[in-house]
């Protein structure tokens, strides 16, 4: 799981991300933590207003990953498994060869 922290004095986010389930914010304020799949949320949670170094850097932070996904989101060229397999696998599953006759005597 990939991760990346956002860190000022009073506050850290760290954005874990994982392909099954998108990203979480874990948040940290003192004496209060709390884990967020919402941008919305984490920035109501944050209260660093607009407009400030910190709330300009928070925001430039978080929207560095929107960027990123929309990226990732985009079509890859589809390419066949078996044939990717073929091309750069190894052992007998990734081959047409027949291994009935192949047995491992101890």
């Amino acid at each position: 799981m990939k991760q990346d922290t956002f860190t000022v004095p009073g506050l850290r986010i760290t954005r874990q991300y994982d392909r099954w389930n998108g990203a979480l914010f874990l948040a940290w304020k003192p004496n209060v933590s709390m884990c967020f799949r919402d941008r919305k949320e984490l920035l109501k949670f944050c209260s660093w207003p607009p407009k400030t170094p910190t709330g300009d850097a928070l925001r430039e932070w978080l929207n560095s990953f929107e960027v990123n996904e929309t990226q990732a989101d985009e079509p890859q060229p589809q390419s066949s498994l078996s044939d990717e397999l073929l091309a750069t696998g190894f052992g007998p599953e990734c081959h047409d060869v027949d291994n009935d006759n192949t047995r491992t005597i101890i």
